[in-house]
């Protein structure tokens, strides 16, 4: 895997998330996230929890990149036509995930609004990837 530079990273990240939100109960936007100097693999969830500085006991789970996009990729309304039009663009941001970061997974932290990461190894000892909010009540 090519090891990239992170403004080359983010650049890609964000074009393939431009436009893009995450369907929730408030569908947000996708950010870059970069964490330097966290490793080259994605940590446990205590660990990811400990490495944002989030007190002890706070919410906090990790879920598959396949889980976090079912929503807008394999269950997506297929009577819905924008859903269907744009559900390439999440497969394509899926690919990219998966393709240029180490090991990518999804973290979920708190509780009505989760902040949700999609974390991977740069190749370089970083984690990067993108972020979002989720509201679920």
């Amino acid at each position: 895997m090519a090891q990239p530079d992170p403004d080359e990273l983010k650049r890609e990240m964000e074009a393939a998330s431009a436009g893009l939100t995450y369907g929730s109960e408030s569908d947000r936007p996708f950010s870059f996230f970069f964490l330097p100097g966290a490793g080259d693999n994605p940590p446990g969830v205590d660990e990811f929890a400990r490495l944002l500085c989030e007190p002890d006991g706070s919410p906090v789970e990790e879920r598959s990149l396949d889980h976090f996009f079912t929503g807008h990729t394999e269950t997506s309304d297929p009577w819905d036509a924008q859903a269907q039009a744009i559900r390439p663009r999440y497969e394509a941001l899926r690919e990219l995930l998966r393709t240029r970061l180490r090991g990518a997974t999804v973290y979920r932290l708190g509780k009505i609004e989760v902040r949700c990461y999609v974390v991977g190894g740069d190749g370089k000892g970083n984690l990067a990837g993108l972020e979002t909010v989720a509201v679920e009540t």
